[in-house]
């Protein structure tokens, strides 16, 4: 389905004040204690995202945020892996309960969806229509799943338009028509080939040519990142050939932006700066390319641009694809260990740091630990050992901890904060990192502490630095 907002109906007590945009929400009473985030995403290229607010879960299930807006936005309500879609108007009041459990039931580390549910939502106010828009559009798709691709296709989608226009025609929440407008904009770019250029064309004259970019509203960016898909490498005859030169001989952001301009689905500056930047992003990933090279057309794009939203765009994916490469800052934490005390990554500055995210439920990280007794007794005077626990239950950790007292290095608990892992790019584990002595990221992911087929074991990495760190010092006569 298209979207996770479910309306049910339930009743709890609370009262509203005030003017503010507020959310009063009750959840799962073992969340007890639990941080839950309001969050927003920084741009919908990366999928980075800000915390606006954080606050702790009461003793009844129940939080509560009071949100200063002044324009329709999408936010995510987060409570550990679990995340629920809201939008928020100004001045308005939500009443939410926020469900245990996945809305399929199934559970990655990072983000799971969960249905909201609302306790009633006000007449006219954002999340009702999208509710309503998404059933219709959910409802479309379904009955036309055969025809996707087809002629026909766009014949029912131009039925579908009248009856989405008659249906909504008396709103005017401009977040909400451009949400319409450009989700129904994304079908039409599902077309038969032999029509795809003439389709594109009216599409552009539509919906894009002299046309706001809202950098922040996630139907538009959807629609131009499919529209614009793949723009540097799919580019045909003397264009792409001059494109390709330029990324794999002489990679000019300048030159990349003058051979596109060209093209008249580029005139728009904003648009040109948008396409370039996101494929780039695409391309860094890409083996067929160099990343240090794409790495320095971003930069440039970041220097030379001229649309500052796009710019900030840029900014988040240079911090992206850089966050975890060789001599980056990590991500910093502070978290509790195994005695109770307040352990922080900057504890360990002056010796090289070996972290292992595991979970009691996952196996083969259990089957580590005894290997991490062995790099211990070993290595332990050179690498600090670190493993951060990701069990939901901090019971478990700790029944772990308690029953394992040889497991004598930092075991540490995150705490509910699934937003570690995705600062880490930790999608499963055990997963590991190398530090080097002055806190910098020295591998990430690191090497494993058993080898495991033509992957060599960090044992090896270890070795060197304890041969490093215990070579005699030479002085030489005249020097000090």
């Amino acid at each position: 389905m298209k979207h996770s907002v479910t309306l049910l109906l339930f009743i709890f007590g609370f009262t509203f004040s005030g003017f503010a945009t507020q959310i009063y929400g009750n959840t799962f009473q073992p969340f007890e204690g639990k941080t839950v985030n309001l969050i927003e995403y920084t741009d919908y290229v990366t999928l980075n995202y800000r915390i606006i607010q954080s606050t702790t879960i009461d003793s009844n299930g129940n939080f509560f945020f009071d949100y200063e807006i002044t324009e329709t936005q999408k936010a995510i309500i987060q409570i550990e892996y679990l995340i629920g879609i809201i939008y928020l108007d100004p001045n308005q009041v939500y009443s939410i309960k926020f469900p245990p459990k996945s809305e399929d039931g199934t559970y990655k580390l990072t983000r799971n969806n969960v249905n909201l549910i609302f306790d009633s939502i006000p007449l006219g106010d954002i999340n009702g229509l999208v509710l309503e828009f998404d059933r219709l559009y959910d409802q479309f798709l379904q009955d036309n799943r055969y025809n996707v691709g087809k002629k026909i296709f766009h014949s029912k989608l131009d039925t579908f338009k009248i009856k989405v226009q008659q249906q909504f025609q008396g709103v005017k929440n401009s977040y909400f028509k451009n949400y319409v407008r450009f989700s129904i904009a994304d079908l039409e770019l599902v077309t038969p080939s032999s029509h795809l250029k003439v389709n594109k064309l009216g599409l552009y004259n539509s919906h894009i040519i002299n046309k706001r970019v809202n950098t922040k509203h996630h139907a538009q960016m959807r629609f131009l990142l499919n529209f614009y898909e793949k723009t540097l490498n799919n580019q045909l005859g003397k264009v792409g050939a001059k494109i390709a030169k330029v990324l794999n001989e002489n990679p000019s952001y300048i030159a990349l932006d003058t051979l596109l301009k060209k093209d008249y689905f580029f005139k728009m500056n904003s648009i040109r700066e948008l396409v370039i930047t996101e494929n780039l992003y695409s391309l860094y990933y890409d083996p067929n390319y160099s990343p240090i090279e794409i790495l320095g057309l971003l930069q440039e794009a970041e220097r030379l641009g001229e649309d500052e939203e796009v710019r900030k765009i840029t900014r988040e994916i240079i911090k992206s694809i850089t966050k975890l490469v060789p001599g980056a800052t990590p991500p910093p934490f502070t978290l509790v260990n195994q005695h109770k005390e307040l352990v922080s990554i900057e504890d360990f500055k002056g010796k090289y740091v070996y972290i292992n995210f595991w979970a009691k439920w996952n196996k083969e990280s259990q089957a580590e630990m005894d290997v991490f007794m062995r790099l211990k007794k070993e290595y332990g005077d050179f690498v600090e050992l670190v493993s951060i626990n990701i069990d939901a239950s901090y019971k478990k950790y700790e029944l772990f901890c308690a029953a394992h007292p040889q497991y004598d290095w930092n075991m540490l608990y995150y705490g509910g904060n699934s937003n570690l892992l995705d600062q880490f790019n930790i999608f499963a584990i055990p997963h590991y990192i190398l530090l080097d002595k002055a806190g910098k990221i020295l591998q990430a992911p690191a090497a494993k502490p058993v080898p495991n087929g033509q992957n060599k074991s960090i044992e090896l990495l270890f070795f060197e630095i304890k041969k490093k760190e215990t070579q005699p010092r030479r002085f030489n006569i005249g020097t000090k």
